[in-house]
């Protein structure tokens, strides 16, 4: 099992589209916002040093497993 270092920060983003993932590899877009105000609250409050570096992982739940005539 892997300890989690002191800069390393997890956040859950549920709900997401494909469009917001798209922006979020930009740079922009909806999570990119929502992340960077987390981080920066989360600096202001001491929760988190200065140098942290967020890691985003967005996990989808795989769809319905029904299948038409001709799939």
């Amino acid at each position: 099992m892997v300890k989690q270092q002191a800069n390393t920060i997890i956040m859950e983003m549920t709900g997401t589209k494909s469009e917001d993932i798209r922006d979020l590899r930009r740079g922009e877009g909806k999570i990119f916002k929502r992340v960077a105000r987390i981080m920066e609250k989360l600096k202001e409050e001491g929760e988190t040093p200065e140098d942290a570096q967020p890691i985003i992982v967005i996990v989808r739940k795989k769809g319905s497993s029904k299948k038409g005539l001709l799939d």
